[in-house]
């Protein structure tokens, strides 16, 4: 295994191996001890940093503690952080895996300035196991080639290696590990395709995991040359300026497999692939409409799809400076007030006097700490209180606009306008504005 091991690691960090510096991600498992000891035995210059998330009690120490130990033993250099994962997962609205991860590689990126790669310990098996959840959820070429050997700074030089070839070079050289009893838990989607689909794949194919690897290299290859020409298409139609990416909606009609060219593209700020479809194949977008991602919003302009960062700390804030530009996200009509008058309570529209609406206007999302009147109410109410009276989810909340004039807040989009800047009997010339339909996404 040793010299299998150096001919991949020669492959992924190049022929003057012994003049690396490492840094390995090492658990305590059976897979990262292995891993350290092959770096141990070569000779090689690194050291090994340790996670501990603090999720599964005593266990979560006692990893780290056998990590120390090790490191110790060998004299080797030993980073260690700790999370308190729990707490930052509560209000992120993400799975504790991914918080973790997300944390892992953060600590990771920090460190790895004074190293020249960031060695996982992944395998043929993860590499299995990644490719078959992805066809479970859904996927494209690039989730059928599983777990890249390189990714940037990241090497992977376990993945030519079995599980079971791993414990056993470790049962065989007496390498010692700890074990963490959750992955034994069906209930995880990873542990059931490890536990209960991969077993009955090599009934099928005795040498399932070998044909997988062979077939992933094979892709693996072909997504890079697919890429090249994607590559080629996205200059054709993408202009950046700054943190901005525009992307020629005249353009993007012209290319050969448009929908395969967004789809790509957008998957880059983190669109899901309906977004990218309805795009593509959307001839009716009005300029105005917007989505969102988790980091980036898209807003489609007359000519161009604009891409922008969220703003840090909330979500994009649109300025709307004229009644021109209000016209853009709005149907807006003029009409007077009459006393007999009844007026609609979709609460899709704002009635509001024309001298009551003060430019510049902000479409904004909503903050902690914003409040209003509501329509009909008894007097000020903070946005979360009024949320929670109705009910509105956290993912819903997210998707809530609101239209603003000098920090004051009109109305709650689809929900309620305030009571402030409500039509009374003395008014006469007024606004209706109605949202148009799906304007926000």
């Amino acid at each position: 295994m040793l010299t299998r091991f150096l001919q991949e690691l020669q492959a992924l960090a190049g022929d003057d191996v012994r003049c690396k510096r490492y840094l390995l991600a090492v658990s305590g498992g059976a897979d990262s001890m292995v891993m350290a000891s092959l770096f141990q035995k070569a000779g090689l210059k690194y050291a090994i940093a340790h996670c501990n998330f603090h999720l599964r009690g005593e266990d979560s120490d006692r990893d780290m503690q056998f990590v120390q130990k090790t490191a110790e033993q060998w004299q080797i250099p030993l980073l260690i952080h700790e999370f308190d994962t729990l707490t930052i997962q509560k209000n992120s609205g993400k799975s504790v895996e991914m918080v973790a991860r997300e944390l892992r590689y953060s600590w990771f990126s920090e460190i790895l300035p004074d190293f020249d790669f960031l060695v996982t310990a992944h395998h043929a098996t993860d590499a299995a196991e990644t490719i078959l959840l992805n066809l479970c959820r859904g996927t494209g070429l690039k989730g059928l080639c599983g777990i890249p050997p390189v990714n940037g700074k990241i090497i992977r030089p376990m993945l030519p290696f079995t599980a079971v070839e791993i414990r056993q070079y470790a049962e065989k050289h007496d390498i010692a590990y700890v074990v963490d009893y959750t992955n034994a838990d069906e209930q995880i989607a990873r542990n059931r395709i490890r536990h209960s689909v991969i077993p009955h794949l090599e009934i099928i194919n005795p040498q399932f995991l070998q044909t997988n690897t062979r077939s992933r290299k094979v892709l693996q290859r072909q997504y890079a040359y697919y890429q090249k020409h994607i590559e080629s298409e996205i200059k054709k139609i993408v202009s950046i300026e700054e943190s901005r990416c525009s992307i020629s909606r005249t353009l993007l009609a012209e290319c050969e497999d448009k929908d395969l060219v967004l789809y790509e593209l957008l998957t880059r700020f983190g669109f899901s692939s309906d977004t990218s479809l309805k795009l593509a194949q959307g001839t009716d977008f009005q300029p105005g409409k917007f989505f969102l991602s988790e980091t980036h919003i898209l807003l489609v302009d007359r000519e161009f799809l604009v891409i922008e960062p969220k703003t840090e700390g909330e979500s994009h804030i649109i300025e709307i400076g004229t009644l021109e530009d209000l016209k853009l996200y709005f149907e807006v009509e003029e009409f007077e007030y009459h006393e007999d008058m009844v007026f609609d309570k979709n609460p899709n529209i704002l009635y509001i006097p024309k001298e009551k609406l003060k430019f510049p206007l902000q479409l904004r999302p909503w903050r902690h700490g914003d409040f209003f009147y509501p329509l009909g109410g008894k007097g000020r109410q903070k946005l979360s209180d009024f949320f929670t009276d109705h009910k509105i989810d956290r993912l819903t909340k997210e998707r809530i606009r609101l239209l603003c004039s000098e920090n004051n807040i009109l109305w709650i989009i689809g929900l309620r306008s305030d009571e402030r800047w409500k039509v009374s009997k003395t008014s006469i010339e007024c606004y209706q504005i109605k949202r148009k339909t799906e304007i926000y996404e």
